[in-house]
């Protein structure tokens, strides 16, 4: 995932129930960048669209990296689950397989958190 904080937005949100946007709560649906009108010195517009999403449709929990060797995972609490994926050992060198891994996880993290 890239991070990038956008200043000076206008948004505008269509939300289904709620009349603001509610801190931590998880809204689904569709931000769109608006074309630029004439004489808009405001920056940016943007609108966020809420839509119905069907419970059979919304995965339990959302894959956030998936590698070779493991997979994070968003739970609906909002906490990050780290997988190890299914592995055969048999045909495995020991010290290439860690190296591996470490270097995944390293990769995952860094997705996620954005440091270098």
């Amino acid at each position: 995932m890239k991070k990038n904080y956008m200043l000076c937005i206008d948004l505008l949100t269509l939300l289904q129930t709620d009349n603001l946007v509610e801190p931590g709560k998880r809204y689904w649906g569709v931000l769109r960048c608006k074309l630029p009108s004439e004489g808009n010195i405001h920056g940016d517009q943007y609108e966020f669209r809420e839509v119905d999403v069907p419970l059979a449709v919304c995965r339990r929990n959302v894959h956030l990296f998936v590698g070779k060797y493991i997979t994070i995972t968003l739970r609906a609490d909002g906490s990050r689950r780290l997988n190890l994926r299914n592995i055969n050992l048999d045909d495995v060198n020991i010290d290439t397989f860690c190296l591996e891994l470490i270097n995944e996880i390293r990769q995952a993290l860094k997705s996620l958190i954005g440091n270098s």
